[in-house]
């Protein structure tokens, strides 16, 4: 079985190990191998997939650039998967169609993704995970003011990124089938309590009240999933102790 993973980030390179794992043949799609999923054409490179994981992610707050990216990616992808017979498997994020959360560009942009997919792939399975647990280090970067970095007050059920492309590779592989998962970790907490338990950290912190209907909705927990989702991989202390990511 061959199967393409398209998106260069910490996502694709973990999908890929876990294809592997599981004896199929993965190949990486990204800018950093020569491929623009934007910009090439996806029909002719994936030519011969049997699978396309859509692992693509472009970080930004614009709901017009979020979507424009992902709604492009998934056109392109869903119309080579379609030529092909292949499987589209869509990597999201779960609660991201809510109402409460289209003020959040990245959320409104995997929402209009999801729907462009689910117009256009006969066969496909989205996959939807909450924040991994990478999360806290990537926004100490992302939220850096010189020596201070903000932490949004939310709450969430965050997840290690490993469990995650486990499942990824096995619905890859024929060994899960269905057109939806949602994957959740075992434990319920904030990013403030996430980001006070690195390890490494050398930033002050500041927490970062987000105001409105979306800073309430993040807050109360928006992103923590429902009792479908299926609650997978380490507590995020064991995870840390094994991982301790580098942060700012």
């Amino acid at each position: 079985m061959r199967v393409a993973v398209v998106g260069g980030g910490i996502s694709g390179k973990a999908i890929k190990q876990a294809l592997l794992d599981r004896g199929a043949t993965a190949e990486l799609l990204s800018r950093s191998t020569g491929f623009d999923v934007l910009q090439d054409n996806a029909t002719l490179r994936l030519a011969g997939f049997d699978v396309v994981i859509e692992a693509t992610g472009r970080f930004t707050t614009s709901r017009k650039t979020a979507t424009e990216f992902f709604t492009r990616s998934t056109r392109a992808l869903a119309a080579a998967a379609q030529h092909h017979g292949a499987h589209h498997i869509l990597l999201s994020i779960v609660n991201c169609e809510r109402p409460e959360v289209q003020g959040y560009g990245y959320f409104a942009g995997k929402a209009a993704q999801e729907r462009v997919a689910r117009s256009e792939s006969d066969k496909l399975t989205i996959i939807r995970s909450t924040q991994w647990f990478e999360f806290a280090a990537q926004n100490l970067v992302r939220l850096k003011v010189g020596p201070v970095s903000l932490v949004p007050q939310m709450t969430i059920q965050p997840v290690a990124l490993e469990a995650v492309a486990e499942v990824i590779a096995d619905v890859a592989v024929g060994g899960r089938i269905g057109d939806s998962v949602e994957l959740a970790g075992p434990e319920t907490m904030t990013l403030w309590d996430m980001t006070k338990q690195l390890p490494t950290r050398r930033q002050v912190i500041l927490p970062l009240p987000m105001p409105g209907k979306l800073g309430r909705a993040f807050r109360k927990g928006i992103c923590v999933p429902g009792p479908q989702a299926q609650r997978i991989g380490p507590l995020y202390s064991r995870w840390l102790a094994e991982h301790a990511p580098p942060t700012a």
